[in-house]
């Protein structure tokens, strides 16, 4: 049995986690040591959520009872370990990439997603293309904005924080993906995985 720690939901996912077939009121009250009607509530709220859905009806002579499992999105709330294997991942590509290696497949993975992106900004000016860009980049969650002073691209929070100051190679997806949509190249002005407050590209002419 697992050892149950957080708050009460997060118990119950805890325990539907170890019951692939699912556990009924009776179960998990006596599991927690708590009353039914506790547990009903609990059961309301992770239902009402789409964490937990009914399992089955089960009778054993007395009165039916209902059985709850864990949804995908129930699993999914449970902890994972992506920045962690991310971190061995790319720890592991640049011993043996080398910095320089990284930073080009960090530049055309990001590419390659604006290439999947372009269908999106074909045909629009470079405003409408910048416009909707930071609506992806909000979407994304960097909390992008346009400042109205320096026409820069602004990110106050970087999706990978912690993994970019230990590999800033990371930031090429960045800069090649708002370069590839922009079609403009861009300089980045200011970088939190430098100890910046906020991420800023500049958009630059275009070569001659």
């Amino acid at each position: 049995m697992n050892v149950l720690t957080g708050s009460r939901q997060e118990q119950i996912l805890t325990l539907l986690l170890d019951a692939p077939s699912g556990l009924c009121i009776d179960e998990l009250a006596a599991a927690l040591g708590i009353s039914r009607n506790a547990v009903k509530q609990h059961l309301a709220g992770l239902e009402k959520d789409q964490l937990i859905r009914e399992a089955a009806w089960n009778s054993t002579g007395g009165r039916p009872s209902r059985s709850y499992g864990l949804t995908e999105a129930g699993r999914n709330r449970l902890p994972k370990q992506y920045a962690w294997f991310s971190t061995l991942l790319l720890d592991q590509l640049r011993n043996e990439l080398g910095e320089a290696g990284l930073r080009r497949l960090m530049w055309r993975t990001g590419e390659n997603l604006a290439e999947t992106l372009a269908p999106r900004f074909a045909g629009k000016s470079l405003a409408e293309r910048t416009a909707a860009l930071v609506e992806l980049m909000q979407s994304l969650g960097y909390h992008a904005n346009l400042e109205d002073d320096t026409g820069q691209i602004r990110a106050i929070n970087c999706v990978y924080h912690d993994m970019a100051q230990r590999h800033p190679e990371l930031c090429e997806f960045d800069r090649a993906l708002i370069a590839t949509l922009l079609e403009r190249p861009i300089e980045q002005t200011a970088c939190m995985a430098k100890q910046d407050c906020t991420c800023r590209f500049k958009c630059l002419a275009p070569p001659d």
